[in-house]
């Protein structure tokens, strides 16, 4: 070999075949890739739907305090909050009052906005299904405060949006549960582990952050969150 000549390294030969046949086949190849993509999706899919791990962690009536009387509120629907392919957290909704909806025609964007605009106690659970940093929530729900509303919207709210971050603080592990209270006079309480972590006034900060998950700009599919609404009394 003279000098400055490459030296011929010879590739193993079953990946000398496999690439032979990637070369020859690209059609093949790239069917074969978008068939394994898609029986992905439909995994996690069938995941999503399933719901067995949003069932096993939420009941479909729950019971608290207030006014010192026990009130009893009623499931609306489960989902769980995806970015790309990881699962970051399955959530409930709960309401104080259902209203029966089976038979009549109402579409889905009017049960958001009454969601959102009705006096009724109003519960968010959720259950983390990974481990996270208490940066990675703050980034999560301020993003989806500002998506849910506008320049102007938001400033009126920055105290209030300031308020609820500053309470979190707190990595969270796997399985850890954090809970979201609206309570008729527009007061927000916030609980991590069971344990008060905030207590915040303001309607206006209320209905924006319950829109992270009701608004038109939700981070889940808000039809799973009143799935119960439409499916019985």
């Amino acid at each position: 070999m003279l000098p400055g000549d490459k030296q011929f390294i010879p590739l193993p030969t079953q990946l000398y075949v496999h690439f032979n046949l990637i070369m020859l086949c690209p059609r093949v190849f790239l069917k074969s890739f978008v068939l394994f993509f898609c029986l992905i999706l439909v995994a996690h899919a069938n995941d999503r739907f399933s719901g067995t791990q949003d069932k096993k962690n939420f009941p479909h009536t729950i019971v608290i305090e207030y006014n010192n009387e026990p009130l009893e509120l009623s499931l609306t629907g489960l989902t769980i909050r995806r970015k790309f392919f990881f699962d970051i957290y399955s959530m409930a909704h709960y309401l104080q009052k259902q209203t029966n909806t089976v038979g009549l025609n109402i579409s889905y964007d009017n049960i958001y906005k009454n969601i959102l605009r009705n006096n009724s106690i109003k519960q968010i659970s959720m259950v983390f299904l990974r481990n996270l940093s208490a940066e990675q929530i703050q980034k999560s729900l301020r993003s989806g405060i500002k998506l849910n509303s506008n320049e102007n919207e938001y400033l009126k709210i920055l105290p209030q949006v300031e308020k609820f971050m500053q309470a979190i603080y707190s990595d969270v592990k796997k399985n850890d549960e954090f809970t979201i209270l609206w309570f008729p006079d527009g007061t927000v309480s916030s609980l991590f582990q069971g344990k008060q972590i905030s207590l915040i006034k303001g309607k206006n900060f209320a209905k924006t952050l319950w829109a992270i998950w009701f608004g038109e700009y939700s981070v889940v599919d808000r039809k799973d969150l009143v799935e119960e609404l439409l499916s019985s009394s």
